[in-house]
């Protein structure tokens, strides 16, 4: 952990004072600025999109809350410390925190050696260091974290046996699903992963179990969201779908529960069919979402084509897709080995269970991760229905999975891993910004293909296993820090340090044109700029703006 924290801080001594390296951090920034100031954030932001203002109430600010709640926590005790301080270091300490978390669970799960070599992959690799590092100031880390926090505190409460133990845990994973939902608006894609998780308990399962549990954790985020936040009661923009995508999910998942228990309870002859009502259920809940997309077809086409095709977006480098350059530059043999090592891992429900499930693993992977490749032989069309297809064979082959007799040991942790590359490597094949979170199940991966053996479910839990095993992990594992053809992680740090991303506007002209303004203008001044400069105008000249990073109307950056 020490090693993680302390790569991530070099350069500090580089930064301009109160400069970051990404655009975004301002407005954090300036939102914790007034919050240390006022209390909280007005209901609209008059320093901003002017002449009517950015709508506060749509946002979900927690972690320019937490900043600003923070300085206020320490600042008694250490008077130099400013707000600025504590935005800087906060990507660098969540990202170590939550790697912390993550090294106790899979020591305790697979031991010493699978731990270090996930953890030490996972703080080197430049694809999680660029927006974990110091001057970064955005709160990906935040989410980060929060999204390992409620996913390993979920697999951490499946492995308890004690009751009080499991509602402390269950809802400390509650808890945490709430502070993601009020820090951003893609926190549903990590809740998807404990849902998935749920859902295939609930197909797998002959009773009803912990039900109550589940009541408990959903009661710790769902109300409160609805109740707390207007953005989940009448979002509009970037807020429209946050009901759906991170509240409605959970409450489903009770209702097929609810549903399933009482009959059982109540019918008694429907006892021996539990698995079948399951399927049923699911099966009625697959096609109502279907049919819902469908009746709204036109209506989602009509905003993505919109939303993904405007000149604005088109401008937008991190929702650009990458390529299989990108993927070697960030992950350098990483990806591969990661992959290969999910792939092995469908053994682990049997050769011909998991026969389905790794052939649609591995069209996932090729058209991802190999996409330019396989579009020059197959047109990006076909590649990408091929794309699509993969995961209609991975749904099969975890359906047929989900008959076996003895499940394989840590099922869950297998299929959250799954589950967690699937969802964010599809993502990040359409935006490059989204890779910072595929980083646990590709580590995952490469230390499962170092260390475990796929056809076996004993796991080795210290350094005493085989020796040549431990040789190979070792020298691998080296190989992928130093070595640049297969990665160079290690190596490489210092380029991934101020040079992925300098400080902005760092020094010189653009730099000197912000002070000028502040010097020279008076604060009610409304200076109309590129929308890259709003928050830089609002924080480093203290005047106010018209458009933003924040994206709020899209289409009147467009216009501006």
């Amino acid at each position: 952990m020490g090693l993680c924290f302390w790569i991530r801080i070099q350069g500090t001594e580089n930064l301009p004072d109160r400069h970051f390296t990404e655009t975004d951090a301002y407005l954090y920034y300036w939102q914790a600025n007034i919050i240390a100031k006022q209390g909280r954030l007005p209901a609209r932001d008059m320093h901003r999109w002017l002449p009517y203002g950015r709508d506060n109430r749509q946002l979900l600010p927690l972690y320019s809350y937490i900043i600003a709640y923070t300085h206020k926590l320490l600042g008694g005790l250490f008077p130099n410390l400013t707000l600025y301080d504590i935005q800087l270091y906060a990507p660098v300490v969540c990202f170590t925190f939550g790697l912390g978390i993550l090294f106790l669970f899979l020591f305790h799960i697979y031991g010493l050696l699978f731990a270090a070599i996930a953890c030490i992959l996972l703080a080197t690799i430049p694809g999680s260091f660029e927006r974990s590092a110091i001057g970064f100031g955005d709160r990906d880390a935040w989410c980060w974290l929060l999204g390992v926090l409620a996913v390993i505190s979920y697999l951490w409460k499946e492995q308890m046996e004690t009751r009080r133990g499991r509602l402390i845990v269950t809802i400390l994973s509650g808890v945490t699903v709430f502070l993601g939902g009020l820090s951003w608006e893609g926190f549903g894609f990590l809740l998807a992963i404990i849902v998935s998780l749920e859902l295939w308990k609930f197909c797998t399962t002959d009773i009803e179990q912990h039900l109550k549990e589940y009541i408990l954790w959903i009661l710790m985020f769902v109300p409160l969201l609805f109740l707390i936040s207007p953005a989940y009661r009448s979002g509009y923009g970037f807020s429209t779908h946050l009901f759906a995508l991170i509240i409605l999910p959970a409450i489903t998942i009770l209702a097929m529960r609810s549903t399933r228990y009482l009959i059982l309870k109540h019918v008694k002859k429907y006892g021996s069919l539990s698995r079948k009502i399951a399927w049923g259920l699911t099966t009625v809940a697959i096609a109502a979402a279907a049919a819902y997309f469908f009746s709204q077809y036109n209506n989602f086409e009509t905003t993505a084509f919109a939303f993904r095709e405007s000149i604005l977006m088109q401008n937008v480098g991190e929702l650009m897709d990458p390529d299989f350059t990108y993927w070697t530059e960030r992950y350098g043999a990483v990806f591969v080995l990661g992959s290969i090592g999910l792939i092995f891992a469908s053994t682990y429900f049997g050769t011909a269970n998991g026969t389905l499930l790794g052939i649609g693993l591995f069209l996932f992977v090729g058209t991802t991760f190999f996409r330019d490749l396989v579009s020059r032989w197959t047109g990006d069309t076909l590649c990408d229905t091929l794309f699509v297809f993969s995961f209609t064979l991975t749904a099969i082959g975890l359906a047929i999975a989900s008959f076996r007799k003895t499940p394989p040991q840590n099922e869950l942790v297998i299929l959250a891993m799954f589950a967690w590359f699937l969802i964010w490597v599809a993502l990040a094949r359409s935006g490059k910004r989204y890779d910072f979170f595929i980083g646990i199940p590709l580590v995952f991966g490469t230390a499962s293909l170092l260390w475990l053996s796929p056809s076996s479910t004993t796991q080795k839990k210290s350094l005493k296993g085989n020796l040549i095993t431990v040789s190979i992990a070792t020298m691998i594992l080296c190989g992928i820090l130093f070595l640049i053809p297969i990665g160079g992680h290690f190596t490489r740090l210092s380029h991934a340090d101020f040079i992925m991303r300098p400080a902005i506007p760092g020094k010189g002209d653009m730099a000197d044109a912000l002070t000028w303004i502040k010097k020279t203008l008076p604060q009610d001044t409304v200076v109309a700029a590129d929308w890259n400069y709003g928050t830089q105008l609002n924080v480093l000249s203290g005047v106010k703006s018209i458009v933003d990073p924040d994206h709020f109307l899209p289409h009147w950056i467009h216009l501006y």
